[in-house]
């Protein structure tokens, strides 16, 4: 038996020290036609990347295409004949097995064990990291016979992402559509740190920055990004946390228990309330408008007013701590020298919080992240320059 090595491994974008190796198995929808992208996505995060490819996925992409993409072979059902043990090498030599788009049929074989395939067979052999992305109609996602394989995949270690609402073949519009490939890049980037114990935890975890009007024209806000919230969704989520998101920027449901888009503190503060009923733990990312301006029904002429009058905003994180008295809150704190212990502390009992994420403005909208994170009784943790993926996990450390 002629076992291969893993292929050569690549550390020129990725944070940690040993690239990964993603098989890729394309089935047959149409939203394989995104599998380019994926890969491309996939490569950009580091990821060596070897795709299979089905014979009904073969009517929307090409093997050639695919392996001129991947710069490595794309395997198909007839290598399964012709290469001895294939989906054994092909099994031993990747990391992670990434299903997208996945199909009903496929899922159902995945949930029963059946192997009529190279992908299936190697999805059976495979014994790392199996992640499922979901892509047809609104119809089958939600038929029981869909939704019970799902369960029984999920229950196998499986990783299931989305699917997502929005436009379906046939100019249809539901809940179906496969995520976006950069979505799936990031999902496979946060998989490769331990496992936390967050299994059912409800989470709440807010993200990005308000906005408040001025006037009908103009605007106050801020320049969060809202990355590291999402991250923090993202991974809580990948480690089987219930989580529900409330976030100022628009983001992918990959299979949270709810996503609420909000635009300013009011609608946040109502969001939150509509949502901490159940919830064990907060994490409080958003950054949230200090003060208020005064409202003015009609533009402010520059001729008649120089002055843009506010008023202090309420503390919504000190409320619902106050009200609700969640088991665990993380909370944040903007600083203007990160070696400042002072403030932390102040904010952490003031605002009733577990722990506080220290950091300075040099982190806004930035893919790494230095931070401090602060409980009760001292600095516990100090971080320069790591990725959002990291400081994410760093952080859910805490509450795991």
């Amino acid at each position: 038996m002629n076992l291969k090595k893993k292929p050569k491994r690549n550390q020129n974008h990725f944070y940690h020290s040993v690239t990964k190796n993603v098989l890729f198995c394309i089935t047959g929808s149409i939203a394989a036609i995104k599998a380019p992208f994926i890969i491309r996505a996939l490569k950009d995060q580091g990821f060596l990347v070897t795709c299979i490819v089905t014979e009904a996925a073969k009517k929307f992409i090409t093997p050639f295409s695919l392996t001129l993409l991947s710069d490595n072979t794309c395997y198909e059902d007839l290598d399964f004949w012709s290469e001895n043990n294939l989906h054994i090498n092909l099994a031993r030599t990747h990391d992670i097995l990434l299903i997208a788009p996945a199909t009903a049929n496929t899922i159902a074989k995945c949930a029963t064990g059946i192997a009529n395939n190279l992908m299936l067979n190697c999805f059976v052999a495979f014994e790392g990291k199996k992640v499922i992305v979901p892509a047809m109609h609104a119809e089958m996602i939600n038929s029981k016979i869909v939704q019970n394989n799902i369960e029984k995949c999920k229950n196998m270690g499986c990783l299931i992402l989305g699917p997502t609402y929005g436009n379906l073949l046939s100019e249809d519009k539901g809940e179906g559509r496969m995520i976006e490939p950069e979505e799936i890049a990031r999902c496979i980037t946060s998989l490769q740190f331990n496992k936390l114990n967050l299994r059912d935890k409800p989470i709440l975890i807010t993200a990005g920055g308000t906005t408040e009007d001025i006037d009908p024209v103009r605007t106050l806000s801020n320049r969060s990004s809202g990355k590291l919230g999402e991250s923090l969704a993202r991974l809580a989520y990948i480690n089987d946390a219930k989580v529900i998101v409330i976030s100022s920027h628009l983001i992918e449901n990959i299979g949270y228990q709810k996503v609420v888009k909000i635009s300013n503190s009011n609608e946040l503060k109502q969001s939150m309330d509509d949502s901490m009923g159940s919830i064990e733990t907060l994490i409080m990312a958003a950054a949230v408008s200090d003060y208020l301006p005064i409202y003015q029904n009609q533009k402010i002429r520059r001729e008649k007013q120089t002055e843009i009058l506010v008023e202090k905003n309420e503390d919504v994180l000190s409320y619902i701590t106050k009200t609700y008295e969640p088991k665990i809150t993380v909370g944040f704190c903007l600083q203007d020298d990160i070696n400042d212990s002072k403030t932390p502390f102040e904010k952490l009992h003031q605002k009733k919080c577990n722990y506080i994420i220290a950091n300075d403005s040099s982190n806004i909208a930035n893919d790494k992240r230095s931070y401090k994170i602060y409980n009760a009784n001292s600095c516990i943790d100090s971080f320069k320059d790591v990725s959002v993926h990291e400081a994410a996990y760093n952080i859910l450390k805490n509450i795991s």
